[in-house]
């Protein structure tokens, strides 16, 4: 099974290529049905180039006795959050700072949905982000009620579930989102590792990007492994849940084979 980019706009990788930043963007707009751009100011597209700026001002040297500033690039915010980031050591106390908005920036929306499930549980499925139509807890929605019937198919109980996201909250704009990607991967890993579940479900191409640090989509049907700590969890990437919901009994399939790669001893 070929696995497709699964964040559609609200992807959550850094690009560093402006070119195909650019020609992402003109591809969402045609893909909306804008095909041309307007502008109501005119534009002489026949006036002279402007005159190049001049060179600047060499600066004088400064005198011998004048103290010398350090050469050091100021530490970034979200750094210097990263470097100072302590997390909880038990689940609980792990849970009750998460929905609080303790843990660390996380350029989303809305309010802190908190992750649902026991300590211990067999099987964990993380999303990227809550979705739109969660309530109190982590695909407690529509995407909460496939994930249910995929899981009640594949053998799992109710009380085998851990419910979970990479970052605590809505992302509406995922500018906003990326520079805190690196600290809330971290969270996640420690996250798993409290939960320390037998396997994992982690639902969108760009959350596994970022959780077992290769492309996951040059082996999308196959099982991968989380290394963490003296732990190895059993994983297999699925598609974005809220994509799944295009082609229904399609993908109810596909994610039901996936799934079973978990059970294989």
């Amino acid at each position: 099974m070929q696995v497709n980019p699964l964040w559609g706009i609200n992807v959550l990788t850094p690009v560093n290529d402006p070119l195909r930043e650019a020609q992402s963007l003109v591809d969402w707009w045609q893909l909306a049905g804008v095909e041309w751009d307007f502008a109501d100011t005119p534009n002489d597209w026949l006036a002279d180039d402007a005159p190049p700026a001049r060179a600047p001002a060499v600066p004088r040297a400064a005198p011998q006795n004048a103290p010398v500033a350090p050469d050091r690039a100021p530490v970034a915010p979200v750094a210097q959050a990263a470097a100072n980031l302590v997390l909880p050591e038990t689940l609980e106390a792990f849970v009750a700072a998460w929905s609080s908005g303790t843990l660390a920036a996380d350029g989303g929306d809305g309010r802190h949905v908190a992750p649902a499930g026991r300590q211990g549980a067999r099987l964990m499925v993380l999303t990227g982000a809550p979705e739109r139509d969660d309530q109190d807890n982590v695909l407690s929605g529509r995407a909460g009620r496939l994930v249910e019937m995929i899981a009640r198919v594949c053998g799992f109980a109710a009380e085998d579930l851990y419910r979970a996201s990479l970052f605590p909250r809505l992302v509406l704009d995922n500018q906003a989102a990326i520079p805190h990607l690196g600290v809330w991967t971290r969270i996640a890993r420690h996250h798993i590792a409290l939960v320390g579940p037998e396997m994992l479900v982690v639902a969108g191409e760009d959350t596994a990007r970022a959780l077992l640090s290769h492309d996951p989509s040059q082996k999308p049907t196959d099982l991968h492994f989380l290394n963490h700590g003296d732990r190895t969890v059993k994983t297999v990437v699925t598609r974005k849940l809220s994509l799944m919901f295009h082609r229904i009994a399609q993908e109810k399939s596909m994610a039901w084979q996936q799934w079973q790669k978990l059970l294989v001893e």
